[in-house]
């Protein structure tokens, strides 16, 4: 049995066709956008021609698809609906979207959640029934698990760890448009750096710009002092913790982690931290979302 697994975030979509015991039989990957301003994929056309492409893929190879599921960087409620158009240009719901240009039903899920079961399920969440994952890249999002169950909330909204709001300098700061990569590199060219800049890309230019050094340093003190103030809040033992941005980055993450342990001595808070270990997290998670469906 086969199911059609799809990651939409920020800046790139993923998709794969994923097997029962969660190999990707095929993946494949397209950006998102074309640019750092405005929100993702209009009206989802880059993600229909991926799903086409995955539908081709599994036709040449008689591969018979079950079910479909795909993981948004916005809020689900718990009826699988999505409830926000915040970062990906959906006009239509696109559990029913999909659905007309393939022959099975979809779910929809929150991505950050679709990352998580898979830490939990496969990853560095496994064997821990209390923690925390969360994910830095484009944006930033949390998912705390109790009792290996991820945490929902009554309207499916537990995890706007990046919708924080954050007072610096006396302004006040969204955590995600401040210390996530989109908004390291929205906040560079906001003072005429440049808008064709990626996060990456500003950290490449840590040691000979000084704005992009000044704006990721910030993000990094920032972003490690609310960490602490979640694990706080929370009272979670671990964190894992995913991402583009995290993952790909051993600077940010030591810069992060230096603010962050700073903190949790101030605040008299003790958390383990450790890197997520699925590759695709997002892809195996939607699919281990889907093939619960099938159960």
């Amino acid at each position: 049995m086969h199911v059609l697994a799809i990651d939409l975030g920020g800046s790139k979509i993923s998709g794969a066709i994923v097997d029962s015991a969660f190999s990707l039989v095929v993946q494949n990957s397209v950006p998102s956008r074309q640019s750092i301003h405005g929100i993702a994929d209009p009206e989802l056309v880059a993600t229909k021609a991926l799903i086409a492409d995955l539908i081709s893929d599994a036709k040449r190879q008689n591969i018979k698809l079950a079910f479909g599921a795909a993981g948004f960087p916005e809020y689900v409620d718990l009826d699988g609906t999505l409830t926000t158009r915040d970062n990906i240009d959906w006009q239509v719901q696109p559990q029913e979207d999909f659905a007309r240009v393939t022959e099975f039903s979809w779910i929809v899920q929150s991505d950050v959640r679709c990352a998580g079961i898979a830490e939990a399920k496969l990853g560095a969440g496994r064997g821990d029934l209390d923690f925390t994952y969360v994910t830095i890249s484009s944006g930033i999002s949390h998912t705390h698990f109790l009792q290996g169950q991820a945490v929902t909330g009554p309207h499916g909204e537990a995890i706007g760890f990046g919708l924080t709001e954050v007072e610096i300098s006396g302004s006040t700061h969204v955590l995600e448009n401040y210390c996530s990569g989109l908004g390291i590199a929205r906040r560079y060219a906001q003072i005429g750096g440049g808008s064709s800049l990626d996060a990456k890309s500003l950290m490449d230019r840590f040691d000979i710009d000084d704005d992009a050094r000044e704006i990721i340093t910030t993000a990094c003190e920032v972003l490690g002092a609310e960490m602490a103030h979640l694990v706080d809040q929370l009272s979670t033992p671990v964190l894992v913790i995913g991402g583009g941005l995290w993952l790909g980055s051993a600077r940010y993450r030591g810069l992060v982690l230096e603010s962050f342990q700073k903190s949790c001595q101030a605040l008299n808070v003790y958390c383990s931290i450790r890197n997520a270990e699925v590759e695709h997290a997002g892809v195996i998670g939607a699919a281990i979302y889907a093939f619960a469906e099938l159960v």
